[in-house]
């Protein structure tokens, strides 16, 4: 079935030289800045991928968020989150690349549905973004009726459509799919599978999700995109492991390499964890209006490796730690993942966020007892032994559990957020 490779993935990631090469010349032809950087660091017609320039937030800052691409005439534009100028990211896709991520999904989303009639209902409750864009499209070149809810419409409304289309698969976010289950109005749907993506999804929230709907936890597909990319990876029922899609060279570098940040204590635990843990960085070779060639995602991920699965080998990796910029330091990190573990077995299903308010303080939408709070701190401490000493010590403050109304949570109603600022 599956054997893992004698070696790990290689940190700065490999692919033939001539085919790096290619790659770097398309996009230096149809992004002029990025040729110009190439030719100021003496690395054109370079093939080898770790003496190329990583293209961090700053670089897409300056050259692509917020500039006109007047030559990318065809392209769809869809806007994200902010730039530091305050104003929004605007990322192109050009029609070949709305077809590979499509069939790139396609392919992942008949196998998981493989055992799924063709009528079967499908419906998409994903906000806004190119995954919602797309999603009806795909579900409706798999044979299956299709719809999707309109993010803009209030909780009440979701709850009504999905009770009345009754779906046999619900693509959605996992803080939206909590405020679903917890919904006053009842939601009364029995679907066969689940796909998330847009949060982490971790096995105690996977586990609940599975319990609430009567599925096996192997009917839950937690997908690993970005709109930048496109599709990215995916949760393998069968290795436990996360794929990378075929079109992805994945690579990892220490932390304190990319984010100033991150310090040297984080640049130490990665460096002594398992062989593949670090920051994440991604080269497409199917991505053409978008460069990604040595692209920093901003996550943290661990356990990078190649495997052989099906007769072809595959990178993977174990799991998402969270967010580096992103992710909240209490005197040492605590990722991302270990806090939705926590808030997953101790207030299953509820809506959460992580403030910065003089100290880690988690502000969630339920009522919350004092053995609550204890329950997350002991998880927590469980997870991150540095900053359970660094609390004991007296060096930083409890962490914090604070209970809050559904409206007052500053991450909205679809992705939690991990660094709000609560004051």
């Amino acid at each position: 079935m599956r054997t893992e490779s004698t070696a790990a993935a290689p940190a700065r990631g490999s692919a033939k030289p001539s085919r790096i090469s290619h790659l770097a010349e398309e996009l230096a032809l149809r992004f002029p800045w990025y040729g110009r950087l190439l030719d100021a660091q003496g690395l054109r017609g370079s093939g080898r991928l770790h003496d190329l320039p990583v293209i961090d937030p700053d670089l897409l800052a300056r050259h692509y968020y917020t500039a006109g691409h007047e030559e990318l005439g065809d392209a769809s534009a869809y806007l994200t989150s902010g730039t530091s100028g305050g104003l929004r990211k605007r990322i192109l896709y050009s029609p070949a690349d709305d077809d590979a991520y499509a069939a790139q999904r396609k392919a992942l989303f008949e196998e998981f549905a493989s055992e799924l009639p063709a009528g079967s209902v499908a419906v998409a409750d994903l906000g806004t973004g190119h995954a919602a864009a797309a999603a009806r499209r795909i579900f409706k070149d798999m044979g299956f009726v299709a719809h999707d809810i309109e993010f803009q419409r209030p909780l009440a409304d979701h709850v009504k459509l999905l009770n009345t289309w009754q779906p046999d698969i619900l693509f959605t976010m996992p803080m939206i799919l909590d405020r679903l289950m917890r919904s006053p109005d009842e939601l009364r749907i029995r679907p066969r599978k689940i796909m998330v993506v847009g949060d982490l999804a971790p096995a105690n929230w996977r586990s609940l999700v599975a319990d609430h709907f009567g599925i096996g936890i192997a009917d839950i597909l937690d997908v690993y995109g970005s709109i930048e990319v496109g599709a990215i990876a995916y949760l393998c029922a069968e290795t436990g492991l996360y794929h990378f899609h075929d079109h992805i060279l994945p690579e990892v570098v220490p932390p304190d390499e990319l984010y100033a940040d991150a310090g040297h204590e984080e640049t130490r635990r990665v460096s002594s964890a398992a062989s593949g843990s670090g920051a994440l960085l991604l080269t497409s070779f199917t991505r053409s209006y978008f460069p990604v060639l040595r692209y920093a995602t901003g996550d943290l991920i661990s356990g990078l490796r190649v495997i052989e699965y099906r007769g072809r080998r595959v990178h993977a990796f174990e799991r998402i730690e969270g967010r580096l910029g992103g992710d909240f330091k209490h005197g040492e990190r605590i990722s991302a993942h270990d806090i939705c573990q926590a808030m997953a077995e101790v207030f299953p299903g509820a809506a959460f966020e992580v403030a910065d308010d003089d100290g880690l303080v988690i502000r969630v939408a339920d009522e919350v007892l004092d053995a609550q709070e204890a329950a997350v701190r002991r998880l927590l401490m469980e997870a991150a032994p540095d900053v359970a000493q660094m609390i004991s010590s007296g060096m930083v403050g409890e962490i914090s559990v604070r209970a809050v109304a559904a409206d007052e949570l500053i991450s909205g109603q679809a992705k939690r957020r991990f660094h709000v600022k609560a004051r």
